[in-house]
């Protein structure tokens, strides 16, 4: 069971010192993920993936285009 955090007390805190917190549990975050060994399976996918990445060099999508759909997606959840 996932405890319930009231998150009421960090939202009403001004928006530098909410980034700061964000910062601070993304970097625990990826602390505990590098400690963390890949599977073989993972491996091999992203083997696949640079493999693939470095063939067709300029077949991604921008960033700034992954950014704003990924917002766009976030505003319309709040929204409905």
């Amino acid at each position: 069971m996932i405890a319930t955090i009231d998150l009421a007390p960090i939202l009403a805190l001004p928006a530098d010192e909410r980034v700061l917190i964000a910062h601070a549990i993304l970097d625990s975050v990826t602390a505990e993920a590098e400690a963390a060994p890949l599977s073989e399976e993972l491996k091999a996918e992203l083997d696949r993936r640079l493999v693939a990445a470095r063939a067709n060099p300029n077949g991604g999508v921008p960033a700034e285009q992954v950014i704003a759909a990924a917002l766009a997606r976030s505003a319309a959840r709040r929204r409905s």
